[in-house]
């Protein structure tokens, strides 16, 4: 039977990426993308398009989806292209096992990732491993009292309503939602056992990928955005990057 490890980064150093970008095993590397300060850039991400990505912008029926959807794969194309010393406009993204996305490069190279977004933040996550990740926005407004029962442990709803029960609540709504991006179980009657109260806990027998150790980190995006990121647990360590798309 395999467990997950839930922890909270309280000191997260977000650096820019030098030159030679590369990822090993022992490694999980988390971007955050600001969706406003690329608006700039959108139609050098869409020269990046093929055509099925350039018709699938042109469905989005309001305009913060729309440009929310070219610089998330903009910013995929540039970022895992560099890992994979393939041009961005010549990756091909595929999906594998239980809907799971994979990326492969010029020579056949892959990689694991997976990304998230909320307001003006996107996350993606790149490891050699299964990986997943979600972000929200800390909505004081969100009532999520009405739903808490249904998706959450009684431990876990027990935590929640302490002192910080939003900020409480969407810390380990991200962690509920990376892990079962990680493994591709998807959500529906999974969430609520799925644990993710720190430390460790045993995996239920029905979760996809209950046969595996995981790690699920918990960090801050900025002020307002709380992120998670769930990987295979091999003694990874965890990197944090700024993105620079230019």
């Amino acid at each position: 039977m395999g467990k997950i490890d839930n922890r909270y980064l309280s000191n997260v150093n977000w650096q820019k990426a030098l030159p030679g970008l590369a990822i090993n095993i022992s490694e999980v590397h988390i971007w955050r993308i600001n969706i406003r300060q690329n608006l700039s850039l959108l139609n050098q991400f869409k020269a990046l398009f093929n055509v099925a990505e350039l018709v699938r912008a042109g469905k989005y029926l309001q305009r913060k989806d729309h440009d929310r959807f070219i610089v998330s794969r903009g910013a995929q194309r540039i970022i895992l292209g560099r890992y994979l010393s393939t041009p961005p406009e010549q990756l091909e993204f595929v999906l594998g096992d239980n809907k799971k996305p994979h990326l492969f490069g010029k020579d056949g190279n892959s990689l694991h990732y997976n990304l998230s977004h909320s307001g003006d933040w996107i996350v993606l996550a790149v490891a050699s491993s299964q990986v997943g990740t979600d972000i929200e926005f800390i909505d004081d407004a969100f009532k999520f009292q009405d739903i808490l029962l249904d998706n959450f442990s009684k431990e876990e709803a027990a935590y929640i309503n302490q002192e910080n029960s939003t900020e409480r609540f969407f810390t380990l709504w991200t962690r509920k939602e990376a892990i079962l991006k990680a493994t591709g179980q998807g959500l529906g009657e999974h969430l609520q056992i799925t644990p993710v109260l720190n430390g460790d806990h045993p995996l239920h027998s029905t979760l996809t990928g209950a046969d595996k150790n995981w790690v699920s980190n918990s960090f801050n995006i900025q002020h307002g955005y709380i992120g998670s990121v769930a990987v295979d647990d091999a003694g990874q360590s965890f990197k944090f990057f700024d993105a620079d798309l230019t």
